[in-house]
Order: structure tokens, then sequence, then C-alpha cells
């Protein structure tokens, strides 16, 4: 059912003014068409905040290269809040996003394998050590952690070198 159809058949009923207010002596047959305006009524968040579906992705892309999500966001004219993003559907990016940039990277210098890690107390697990603290010392320094082959990175370090 159009809009302006279901305009119509509420205005045969009554003046639009008065709608709201009488809106519990509704026709049953009229149920359908006062359905139809509320749905016209609800205005989304991306249609208030002016923002497609195309620049809702093509933020989440930039998100996605690793733009941090206020220069994303402030690149389209609006401002970050992780609830805005919750909103608009985002919160899956946001998250993606913060858990990878905080990852380390374990790197075995002679097998060439690489670990990903989310957390230091992770890696210390891995390598079958008690305490994690000691492994501070290690990270974006290119040096092996001791008694092991690995050397660990922070996201951004492994992601700006080539060669390891």
């Amino acid at each position: 059912m159009e809009l302006i159809t279901a305009i119509h058949e509420l205005e045969q009923w009554r003046p639009i003014m008065e709608w709201n207010d009488h809106i519990k002596e509704l026709p049953d047959e009229l149920k359908e068409s006062w359905d139809r305006i509320l749905k016209a009524r609800d205005i989304r968040l991306a249609d208030r905040l002016e923002l497609t579906q195309v620049e809702i992705r093509e933020i989440s892309e930039l998100i996605n290269n690793d733009v941090l999500p206020t220069e994303a966001f402030q690149r389209y004219g609006v401002k970050y809040a992780k609830s805005r993003a919750k909103r608009l559907g985002m919160e899956d990016v946001i998250d993606n996003y913060y858990k990878r940039v905080k990852s380390y990277y374990l790197i075995d210098v002679v097998t060439k394998e690489k670990h990903q890690f989310y957390r230091l107390q992770d890696v210390a697990k891995f390598l079958g050590r008690k305490d994690y603290r000691s492994l501070s010392q290690y990270i974006d320094r290119a040096a092996f952690i001791a008694k092991t082959n690995y050397k660990i990175y922070k996201y951004r370090t492994f992601k700006k070198r080539k060669r390891f």
C-alpha cells in the first residue's frame, strides 16, 4: 500500500489533525493504512544523519583499512560515537578494528611461521610461560624472546615491516 493511498483513506475517516487523538476509534479496515503511515513516520538514524548505505559501507571499508573510526566518520561530516556506530549496524566493524590493532604477532624466525594473539597472556600461554609481563620488553624490538626462536610485534609494527 502506498503512503498517499493510506493518507487519503485516513482523511476520509477524519482530518489529519485528529488522527492521533482518535486512533482508538480507528475502524479495522483502516488499520493497514495507519500501519503504513507509522512506518513512514519512523525515520531511520541513517536518514537523520544524512548518510546513505553507500556512505556507511565506505566508512566501514575505511575502518577495515585501518583508518581510525573517528577519522573515518569525520570524512563524512559525522561525529563518531560507539553508540551511533552500533545504531548504524557497524558495531562488528568497530570491534574487529580495535581487536585487530591491539593484537600481537609472534614470528618464528626459523620457519617463518606467524601467530596472531589478542592478549599477551595468550602469547605467554603459547610459549609455556607463567608470567606474561616479561614479554613486554621484547615487543617491537626485533629481539628474540629469551630461549626461543620467536620475535614479537604489535600490529602496527608488524604491518609496516616488509620482511622478518
